[in-house]
C-alpha cells in the first residue's frame, strides 16, 4: 500500500509543489492550473527521490505483478522509469514522441520482446495525450 500522504509531504518538503491561483501554470496540454508539481526537482534530493521511487515501485508491484517491462515516457518519465526498473529488476525502455531524425531513427530505445506486458511510466498526466501516444507506439511494435 502506498503512503500518499507521506509522498505529498516529501514533495512539499522540496518545494516541488507550486501554487499560484492568480497566474495559473500552463501545462504541456495547454491546460491552465493553479497547482504544478515539478517532479524533475525531486531528482535532486536523493533521500526523497529514493522514497518516492520505492513508493512507485510498491504501486507497480501491487497493481501490475505480471509486468515484464517498464517503458518511460520522454522526457520526465525516463528517469523515474529507469529507477523503478532498476529497483524492480525489470527490463527498461523509453519511448520518444517521434522517431529520431538521425542515427538509427529509433522511437523506442532499449531492448524488448514482442508480447511483453509493459507498464508505462509518466511523471505527470493531464489529458493523457503523451502517455496514450506511447501506448499506441507500443501496441504497434511490442504487442503485435
Amino acid at each position: 500500500m502506498t503512503d500518499a500522504k507521506a509522498v505529498a509531504e516529501k514533495l512539499l518538503q522540496v518545494n516541488a509543489i507550486k501554487l499560484n491561483p492568480e497566474t495559473p501554470f500552463t501545462w504541456a496540454s495547454g491546460w491552465k492550473s493553479p497547482i504544478y508539481c515539478d517532479n524533475r526537482k525531486v531528482l535532486s534530493f536523493p533521500y526523497i527521490r529514493d522514497f518516492i521511487k520505492s513508493e512507485m515501485c510498491n504501486v507497480i508491484f501491487d497493481k501490475f505483478p505480471e509486468a515484464g517491462l517498464l517503458a518511460g515516457v520522454a522526457t520526465a518519465g525516463i528517469a523515474w522509469g529507469a529507477m523503478a526498473a532498476d529497483q524492480l529488476k525489470l527490463p527498461y525502455i523509453y519511448v520518444r514522441p517521434k522517431p529520431k531524425e538521425h542515427g538509427l531513427g529509433n522511437q523506442i530505445e532499449g531492448f524488448y520482446e514482442i508480447g511483453q506486458k509493459v507498464v508505462v511510466i509518466e511523471d505527470l498526466v493531464s489529458t493523457g495525450k503523451s502517455s496514450l501516444q506511447v501506448v499506441d507506439v507500443l501496441r504497434n511494435r511490442v504487442w503485435k
